[in-house]
């Protein structure tokens, strides 16, 4: 899903930067319309699995947000393309490419806000993975002799 949030940017960076060959807004148009609905797809599975269920209607809503951004980009690049030498319509294309990118990072920041738990869950498990190597490694020394006793115990005796 993520990989997603990060190529459709690049895709209205192309689609602004076609302003100047308006030839090329069609093919950049039916991509992002496609990568779009590979993202929408991802998007419902993960408000559906988001808790609490407000950050899954969040990112419900964004992703529609950015959804609906995406056909007024389509439509004027679809515009442009009609009148090529029209200036009004290549400001409406760029305004319209930096709305959906600012959509963009508004599901990215609802994707991260859901994603709280299992960072904290990630990190906890390897500060959990860590504790155990360092009990594996004082194990290891203390099995070999190298961890001396102050009183002649053994480490077979506490372990």
């Amino acid at each position: 899903l993520v990989i997603f949030i990060f190529l459709l940017p690049v895709f209205f960076f192309q689609m602004t930067k076609s302003v100047t060959n308006p030839e090329e807004l069609g093919g950049l148009a039916s991509q992002m319309t496609s990568d779009y609905g590979h993202l929408a797809l991802q998007g419902r599975m993960a408000a559906a699995t988001a808790e609490p269920e407000e950050i899954g209607f969040q990112i419900r809503t964004r992703v529609q947000e950015l959804g609906h951004g995406c056909i007024f980009l389509v439509q004027k690049a679809g515009a442009l393309q009609i009148c090529p030498t029209d200036s009004y319509t290549k400001r409406e294309l760029i305004e319209c490419a930096r709305a959906v990118t600012e959509k963009v990072s508004l599901v990215l920041s609802a994707l991260q806000a859901g994603n709280k738990g299992t960072q904290a869950c990630i990190t906890a498990a390897s500060a959990v993975s860590g504790i155990i190597a360092d009990l594996d490694t004082t194990i290891m020394f203390a099995t070999a002799g190298t961890l001396n006793a102050e009183n002649n115990e053994s480490f077979a005796d506490h372990r």
